[in-house]
């Protein structure tokens, strides 16, 4: 054999065998502006998204990332293939059962042999790569997130011991994208003492800290699961995450939180409708793989713990998040009406 390594082009046949078992997927798309449809993949890059080559063929890049549009990544491909320029981005996609997956997909352009304009397509199932980033505290897809890490390094509220708002909302995210991998549920938990405003201009802040410290170690007691997980939110909301837990048991477990603090008996003697500190409840259940935004779901947890509030003490209200709820599934249970005195 020669000393001196072959070069140049690629023997004439082997392009595409090559392309055909390259274990990286592959599509060719047309440069047909924003559209961008792909013309041809590799088997690598349809057993990535769980579609048939023949139905992916002809239809839109994006068709992988389902309904789910309003997304960075997806944002800067769109500009790309408008352009001439290539691009890198991390897309969240999803299957046909809805399963989702993180995508790292790269657009290159080239030129045939007639001088035509093409895209090159090469995508990769990075899920187990981005999890174990989020696992090891490295995760930095969203920029917000790693400025409010650098404001705050604590981690754990200083008051009550529970996590800290910013912490609790990376577990979030991360209990989100495993529930949405494995196909499990997800219950979200928020907690508010009623007429917490009325106690403090009763008994002053030091005793209202003291107050909030009870009522935070009655919602942890509650969620001593190994994937619980239970925080301080706000001056005085709490919120906790139960994963895989049956629908039918939440709202009484809500309640059963509730009634943890009206055992405390810590007298609340100026509020409206009671003499004791009660606690109201919002629980919003979800199934990550059916959804696509954690941030939504706990907004909606947010708004509907007001809303009970405005209607009345001891409130549980449970809601569907993402899911086709039945009639009769958002429920306002326990709890006194705001008629009641």
């Amino acid at each position: 054999m020669s000393g001196r390594p072959a070069t140049g082009a690629l023997p004439a046949g082997l392009a595409l065998p090559a392309l055909e078992h390259a274990g990286e997927g592959v599509a060719v798309l047309a440069a047909d502006g924003a559209r961008a449809s792909m013309q041809w993949l590799n088997p690598a890059f349809a057993r990535m998204t769980g579609f048939g080559r023949a139905e992916l063929a002809g239809n839109a890049l994006w068709v992988i990332c389902g309904t789910d549009r309003e997304q960075p990544g997806l944002a800067e491909l769109q500009a790309a293939v408008a352009g001439t320029d290539g691009c890198s981005a991390l897309l969240r996609c999803y299957r046909p059962d809805g399963t989702l997956y993180w995508c790292s997909l790269r657009l290159e352009p080239v030129l045939d042999a007639a001088d035509h304009p093409w895209w090159l397509a090469f995508a990769r199932d990075v899920s187990a790569e981005r999890e174990m980033a989020m696992l090891l505290g490295r995760h930095d897809a969203r920029a917000e997130f790693a400025q409010r890490r650098l404001e705050d390094a604590d981690t754990v509220d200083r008051l009550t011991g529970l996590q800290a708002s910013h912490a609790f909302e990376l577990a979030l995210e991360l209990a989100w994208f495993s529930c949405a991998r494995d196909r499990r549920a997800l219950t979200l938990f928020l907690f508010a003492p009623d007429y917490f405003d009325v106690y403090l201009e009763t008994f002053g802040k030091v005793t209202g800290d003291s107050c909030l410290r009870m009522v935070a170690h009655a919602v942890a007691g509650a969620f001593r699961r190994t994937t619980d997980v239970s925080a301080r939110i706000g001056d005085a909301r709490f919120a906790a995450i139960g994963v895989d837990m049956p629908r039918e048991v939440i709202e009484r477990h809500a309640a059963q939180v509730c009634e943890r603090v009206r055992a405390l008996a810590i007298r609340n003697p100026r509020a409206p409708r009671v003499s004791n500190l009660s606690l109201s409840a919002a629980v919003i259940h979800a199934l990550p793989a059916q959804a696509h935004d954690w941030r939504a779901l706990l907004e909606m947890g947010r708004t509907t713990l007001a809303e009970a509030q405005e209607h009345g003490v001891e409130q549980v209200v449970v809601q569907d998040y993402g899911l086709d709820a039945e009639a009769g599934d958002a429920t306002s249970a326990a709890g006194e009406s705001a008629d009641s005195d």
